[in-house]
């Protein structure tokens, strides 16, 4: 048997050794970049949530903000038609004052009393209407000028809106990683189209219906009836008005009415004629096309009363021309959902956008960082695809009531409009069509 002496065997484990040892560095290396590049790849991600999230909160905030000013739109018209209904409504007063104080005289000693009093009624009314008249202009100035607001705010298709939209997911993108890089064209935006400008009669009345169907009872209905007859024989008084949206676009117009009617036997017949006590009307502009409303039955109850009121002598003081406004109390041109939106069965507007960093800012080995491979190493050093990384996200808007789901009142569900400021964000899972285009971006098949 023969042994080697020990010193036949010196140096003999140095290759296993350099070997091990470029094995433990490459592995060192290879940790290093996972580990950098998981972190870079989940800030980015972080980024990319956070700037959908702000661009769909931007979106929701100018939906809401347009339901903000319909509804504003909406009050200002109501209160139009008050300051109109009221107007016509005191007019009514005064000359029911006036047609009433003479025959005052005929009752003793407080019949002059009663015919100041009359007077001093009727010059009342008139300053009244007169503070009516001038209150019009203002709230027809602030419903144009909610509605141009709403065109600054959107811009010509969009475009201020997209413009605003792109520099807060710019800023949001910088506040987390200021080397990120929106994409300035998103992978999928439906924005555009989802809402457009109701300004045909027709769309406007959309907004009309709204404002006829928010009047109080005051302005739908101002009648009432007193007196008795028995066998075609007696006195009613019957007061009949009424406050008209016209055609739900045109503008405002309001009719008081109060008439004496005698109830007599005449030739075997019963007959029934009309005296004109009270009248009164005011509009938001003239000549309105009013022909086909009667005014909760003024004109086919008090036919004369109501003639009077259309004349000149029942036209409110400082309604005779109309208040000098824009638009004349009409419903302005405003924002609502498109005819594709409105016919969702749940309106939701979705954006998906990507964000950028580029190898070079990135803190790895073959990046940013100052520990760099050498040699060997180098084929450890993975190289990006498209020499950057990206991450994609999903965001929609959509329309929800605060109390919507509540089990005490399961009927509350509402379809999104923007009449109504309900619009909410979330975060949502990208489409694998979404990920296909991404990866086109990023030139490869494979998202980073």
């Amino acid at each position: 048997m023969t042994f080697s002496s020990p010193g036949q065997q010196h140096g003999q484990v140095l290759p296993l050794a350099l070997v091990l040892l470029v094995a433990v560095a490459a592995t060192t290396f290879y940790m290093f970049n996972s580990g950098q590049l998981v972190q870079e790849k989940l800030r980015l991600t972080n980024t990319a949530d956070a700037v959908a999230y702000s661009a769909g909160v931007f979106e929701a905030r100018m939906l809401n903000y347009d339901a903000y000013t319909n509804r504003a739109i909406i009050a200002n018209q109501i209160a139009i038609g008050q300051a109109v209904g009221l107007a016509s409504w005191a007019k009514y007063m005064g000359t029911s004052a006036d047609n009433i104080g003479p025959y005052l005289y005929l009752i003793p000693y407080v019949g002059p009393a009663l015919k100041a009093a009359m007077d001093h009624v009727a010059s009342i009314m008139e300053i009244f209407t007169s503070a009516l008249a001038a209150a019009i202009p203002l709230h027809d100035t602030a419903i144009q000028a909610l509605a141009l607001s709403q065109q600054v705010m959107h811009g010509p298709g969009d475009s201020v809106a997209l413009g605003n939209r792109l520099a807060v997911m710019q800023r949001v993108a910088r506040e987390n990683d200021p080397e990120a890089v929106v994409d300035p064209v998103p992978i999928s935006d439906d924005f555009i189209g989802f809402t457009r400008n109701h300004e045909s009669r027709e769309e406007r009345r959309r907004m009309g219906r709204v404002v006829s169907d928010s009047r109080e009872s005051f302005l739908r209905s101002r009648n009432w009836n007193f007196g008795l007859v028995v066998l075609c024989t007696g006195i009613q008084l019957r007061k009949r008005g009424g406050t008209e949206l016209i055609d739900l676009a045109d503008g405002w117009k309001s009719m008081d009415t109060l008439s004496a009617h005698r109830y007599r036997i005449r030739r075997f017949s019963c007959r029934r004629s009309e005296r004109p006590i009270g009248y009164g009307t005011a509009f938001s502009d003239e000549d309105l096309p009013d022909s086909a409303y009667s005014y909760s039955g003024s004109r086919s109850t008090n036919p004369r009363a109501s003639r009077r009121a259309d004349s000149g002598e029942g036209i409110a003081e400082g309604f005779d021309p109309a208040p000098s406004t824009i638009g004349g109390g009409a419903i302005p041109t405003f924002k609502e959902l498109s005819s594709r939106a409105l016919e969702m069965d749940d309106p939701v507007t979705q954006l998906t956008i990507r964000v950028t960093k580029a190898a070079g800012d990135q803190r790895y080995s073959g990046g940013a960082s100052l520990i760099r491979p050498q040699g060997r190493l180098e084929l450890y050093d993975g190289a990006h695809s498209g020499g950057q990384s990206a991450a994609a996200a999903r965001v929609e808007v959509f329309f929800e009531r605060p109390d919507a789901g509540n089990p005490r009142h399961p009927d509350r569900n509402e379809l999104g409009s923007l009449f109504n400021p309900y619009w909410q964000v979330r975060l949502a899972p990208i489409t694998p069509a979404e990920r296909l285009m991404a990866q086109l971006r990023q030139g490869g098949l494979q998202l980073p």
